[in-house]
């Protein structure tokens, strides 16, 4: 009898075994479980540059979709994307919910930086870490300088060796359509003083960059001949997408993760709450110059709650770091006091019941406006790019002018209760270290801002350009920041709008120029420690209510040699003497001034 009950807990021990291996798995390993559980007929081996990652990772997502399972990894090591799943993207996350992907400190290599990477939408809880970002193809090359006509804006080189001729950037495409090339100048490791990155001309041919004549100041003779042969030129293909980039979701996190480039962006989450990049580093590549042809992290389009915190970005030629909420369609018709024609911009999503507000775009006045209640040709995701709309609301509405534009109205819908936080801004070439634009109860805190050629923190509004058009922003508090060395020694790289202070706040209209009204309301800067400012240390405009309380301000007007570009005479004039100043407040009401130290 005894034997008997042993044999019968043998086979029940048995059986108990064979069902837990057929039940789903809660974690799968991509380098040990693919052939175990029937994924795929192979493995995925680390540091094998033949072997594509892609199919192998893509059946594994597809598998995950089907099973619910919570977590995916692999043996450390270096992957390969060799070819992308569709023409966006090399690989595609859609609609998956309760996910950790952990890749373990790999190295992965995508083939080239002109489809999306990492690309994951509509997910919810989806966590991506632990890995770096790099490419077979980098989005950019460096040559060095042989000589040069300043006359003709054209710069001779010579190539280095394992870099490929700029030539082979003629003609480059990305979904979004060409790709602009740039080039950067440098000098023992940093851009050339009172330089910027230049626009050159397609078709490169016969080692020669001849540079675009868009009359700024640092594509002209006297600042080109500051140039030396001997100087090292950045060539680089900009326009295409991020390699990390999530789009409408919610709890997403992106933690742990390097990215050595784009041609794009860095890491972008579009139209996601609730979410956090955290520990994040945007740089070069071990012995090179630059990291992101544009921005290093940038929360677009920003839901509530999202927080980008303990991130390091460098050498973007671009801002570091950035949260907008964009401007949704532009006003084409007023066909009725409840109805409006619209062009959408780009591909933003603005379904039945989404509250408006509007923009005047000649005074950049916020206008509260109503709530969509039908539209046609009807909602779809992914809407028509750059679409017609007729647009019916609720209520009626102002009387709106032609190119006015249409906003998302509400705190949650603009980035309610974000943080940038604790992070390191390095140094970048162009760009700003952290922009803010039109966004609401955002919180700027205790980062530490490097050089950069515009402004190191700025609220900016703009409806000047289709790109990047925003609102006002309203309850913004920049508060506890490091700034060493911002606007200068390099070139502004942009229109000086953006080139004010270390921290400012600025509205610009439709023609470009400053407005003399207050749409951005309760910002607050207080208890910034700001050093060596090439120009003002605080400048504010546009602003009603708020407050520049307890800076502390040690150097400005460090670099009055640099020029002005994209003002008015009189605005130029303006702003010579304000640089001049620590503070400076313009085309604003209600803001406390107090308790201020500065020394130059």
């Amino acid at each position: 009898m005894l034997r008997l009950k042993n044999a019968t807990w043998l086979v029940a021990l048995y059986l108990l075994g064979t069902s837990l291996a057929k039940a789903d798995p809660d974690t799968i390993n991509l380098s040990r479980d693919l052939v175990r559980l029937g994924i795929a007929s192979q493995n995925l081996t680390p540091y094998d540059p033949s072997l594509d990652a892609r199919p192998l990772f893509q059946a594994a997502v597809e598998y995950v979709k089907a099973h619910g399972t919570h977590s995916v990894t692999l043996d450390h090591g270096a992957y390969y994307f060799l070819t992308p799943q569709n023409e966006t993207s090399y690989l595609f996350f859609n609609g998956l919910s309760d996910l950790t992907v952990d890749l373990a400190g790999s190295a992965i290599y995508f083939a080239d930086a002109l489809h999306q990477g990492f690309s994951f939408t509509d997910c919810q809880r989806f966590t991506l870490r632990n890995f770096k970002i790099d490419f077979l193809s980098p989005p950019y090359t460096y040559v060095t300088l042989a000589s040069l006509d300043p006359a003709q804006r054209t710069l001779a080189y010579t190539l280095l060796p394992n870099w490929p001729d700029p030539a082979s950037f003629n003609g480059a495409t990305a979904l979004a359509g060409p790709l602009v090339l740039w080039a950067a100048v440098f000098r023992e490791g940093h851009i050339v003083e009172a330089t910027s990155r230049m626009h050159v001309a397609e078709p490169i041919a016969n080692h020669v960059l001849q540079l675009v004549q868009d009359n700024t100041p640092w594509t002209q003779s006297p600042t080109l001949f500051t140039l030396r042969p001997g100087d090292k030129i950045i060539v680089t293909a900009r326009g295409g997408p991020p390699p990390v980039i999530g789009t409408r979701g919610d709890s997403i996190t992106i933690a742990d993760v390097t990215v050595h480039g784009s041609s794009g962006f860095g890491v972008f989450l579009n139209v996601v709450s609730n979410s956090t990049v955290d520990h994040v580093r945007v740089m070069p590549r071990p012995g090179n110059l630059i990291s992101t042809n544009a921005d290093g992290i940038h929360l677009g389009d920003s839901g509530q709650n999202n927080h980008v915190r303990n991130c390091f970005v460098t050498d973007t030629l671009d801002d570091a770091l950035a949260i907008d909420s964009l401007h949704l369609a532009t006003v084409l018709s007023q066909n009725g006091s409840r109805q409006l024609t619209v062009e959408r911009n780009a591909y933003l999503h603005f379904p039945n019941g989404t509250a408006i507000h509007f923009v005047d775009p000649s005074t950049d006045q916020e206008l509260a406006g109503a709530t969509i209640v039908s539209q046609n040709p009807p909602d779809s995701t992914p809407p028509v790019f750059d679409g017609t709309v007729t647009i019916t609301f609720d209520q009626d509405l102002p009387a709106l002018a032609q190119g006015s534009e249409m906003v998302s109205a509400g705190p949650d819908s603009r980035g309610a209760g974000s943080s940038i936080e604790n992070n390191v801004v390095g140094e970048v070439p162009f760009g700003r270290g952290i922009w803010v634009g039109g966004a609401e109860g955002v919180k700027i805190e205790s980062n530490s801002i490097g050089h950069t050629s515009n402004g190191a923190i700025e609220v900016f509004e703009d409806t000047s350009t289709k790109a990047y058009p925003v609102p006002p922003a309203h309850d913004i508090v920049i508060q506890g920041n490091l700034i060493r060395g911002s606007l200068g020694p390099m070139g502004s790289g942009s229109g000086t709008q953006i080139a004010l202070a270390a921290i400012s706040v600025v509205s610009i209209n439709a023609t470009n120029d400053f407005v003399p009204t207050m749409p951005n309301t309760n910002i607050f800067i207080r208890d910034n420690l700001i050093f060596d400012s090439g120009r003002c240390g605080i400048w504010v405009g546009g602003l009603d209510q708020g407050a520049i309380e307890h800076n502390s301000i040690y150097g400005y007007d460090e670099y009055p040699e640099l020029p002005l570009f994209g003002v008015s005479p009189a605005e130029a004039t303006q702003l010579l003497e304000d640089f001049k100043q620590p503070i400076v407040v313009r085309y604003s009401q209600n803001i406390q001034v107090s308790g201020n130290v500065s020394s130059q």
